[in-house]
């Protein structure tokens, strides 16, 4: 199923795991709880410096129907298992196979889902939006019409707000919920899950709620 046959009202939103398992099923376990009908990884599950259990984290997401998008780090092991470079032990093709798989953004209707840039690049999952100012998320906003889109890679749960022509960085605290006002546009920063940090968002009444699984 693509991601733009999805009906889901609530979709669970994840980013970075950098091959924590244990989080990235805890990740899992809160936002069903929540009320999550949908899950979506946005990057980074796995980490290209470290030995992570890259087989137990496709079967946990493949395991719970978790949709993903592809990080740099992923796109790193994927170049590394192509050069034979980099160890995984059994079931190397099927993680080759899932990594190569995966889009670089993922699109429902007026919503976009990518690890960082909402382009379709390279360069995109090595960017980060969040450089400590409205900079570089004026630039998104200008050179595209997505109503939201949710991000991770910069690990620091914050977002952009696009109101008359102007943007500001806000941050959003653990447990709060945002309401997407009309006329505004949005760059949900998910944060980190190994850091403890996963959201949720309600396409129904438009609200965004920041979550800490730790």
């Amino acid at each position: 199923m693509k991601l733009s046959d999805v009906k889901s009202r609530r979709i669970g939103l994840m980013a970075d795991s950098h091959g924590n398992l244990k989080a990235t099923k805890k990740a899992i376990e809160v936002l069903r709880k929540e009320g999550a009908e949908s899950l979506i990884h946005l990057g980074d599950f796995f980490d290209s410096l470290q030995n992570d259990p890259l087989s137990s984290l496709i079967s946990l997401l493949k395991d719970n129907g978790v949709f993903a998008v592809k990080g740099n780090n992923d796109h790193q092991i994927e170049k590394l298992l192509k050069d034979n470079s980099y160890e995984v032990g059994a079931g190397r093709e099927g993680v080759l196979s899932f990594i190569e798989d995966l889009p670089m953004i993922m699109v429902m209707k007026d919503l976009c889902f990518a690890h960082s840039l909402p382009f379709d690049a390279l360069r995109s999952f090595y960017e980060p939006i969040d450089i400590g100012s409205a900079k570089r998320a004026r630039g998104i906003f200008k050179n595209t019409s997505y109503r939201i889109v949710f991000a991770g890679h910069s690990h620091i749960p914050v977002f952009f707000r696009w109101k008359e022509g102007h943007a500001t960085r806000e941050t959003i605290m653990p447990g709060h919920t945002l309401s997407i006002e009309k006329g505004e546009r949005y760059i949900m920063i998910v944060g980190a899950v190994y850091g403890g940090e996963c959201a949720l968002y309600d396409r129904d009444s438009m609200e965004y709620k920041r979550i800490r699984i730790m």
